[in-house]
Parts: structure tokens; sequence; C-alpha cells
């Protein structure tokens, strides 16, 4: 089967405007916060979040030495951190999915 060049045309416009729709993956987020709180939010662009998370880390490991609270507020911390990278990886492939119908019509 051969194709016409309108249709070469629209295929390779179509595999383009995908590229551009694909937001942060998901599973990268979720990993990077794995190792530090904050990290799967900086890696999907929530600066603000990821701020939050770095700080609310380093208190808790400060209150690990100092009063010892700080070992059972590490583990919610570090749940709340992975849900938080997973929601902002949906949200950076919506905002990419808004943008790229907004720049096509």
């Amino acid at each position: 089967m051969v194709l016409s060049d309108e249709e070469k045309r629209i295929i390779f416009e179509e595999e383009r405007i995908k590229k551009q729709m694909k937001g942060k993956s998901a599973l990268v987020s979720i990993i990077l916060s794995v190792f530090i709180p904050g990290l799967g939010d900086l890696y999907c662009g929530s600066w603000i979040k990821a701020l939050i998370f770095f700080a609310l880390d380093a208190l808790c490991f400060i209150l690990m030495f100092a009063m010892g609270i700080g070992v059972f507020l590490f583990g919610p911390v570090w749940v709340c951190g992975l849900i938080s990278a997973w929601l902002s990886a949906g949200k950076s492939e919506k905002r990419k999915i808004r943008a790229v119908e907004q720049s096509l019509g």
C-alpha cells in the first residue's frame, strides 16, 4: 500500500502532536520521590510542593535527632510525597494536553 503525500503529512502531524502531548512519567516521578520526598514534584514542575516536602523532610530529620519524634513523622511525610508526585505527574500531562489543544485551535 502506497500512501499519498497528504496521508503521510497527516500521519507525521499526528505523531508530532502525540509527542507534544506527553507529560511527565508518573513512574519516574514516584521513583524519584522514593529516594527524596519532593524530588518527584520537582521533576513534574511543582516547585512549591517540592519545596514544602524538602522542608518537611529536613524537619523530620532534625526532629529525629533532637527529640526522636521525627522517626514517627518521616513515614507519613514519605507516603504523602509519593502520592503528591503521582498526582503532579497526572496534572503535568493534563497541562500539556490543554496547551497542545490551545495551540491547535
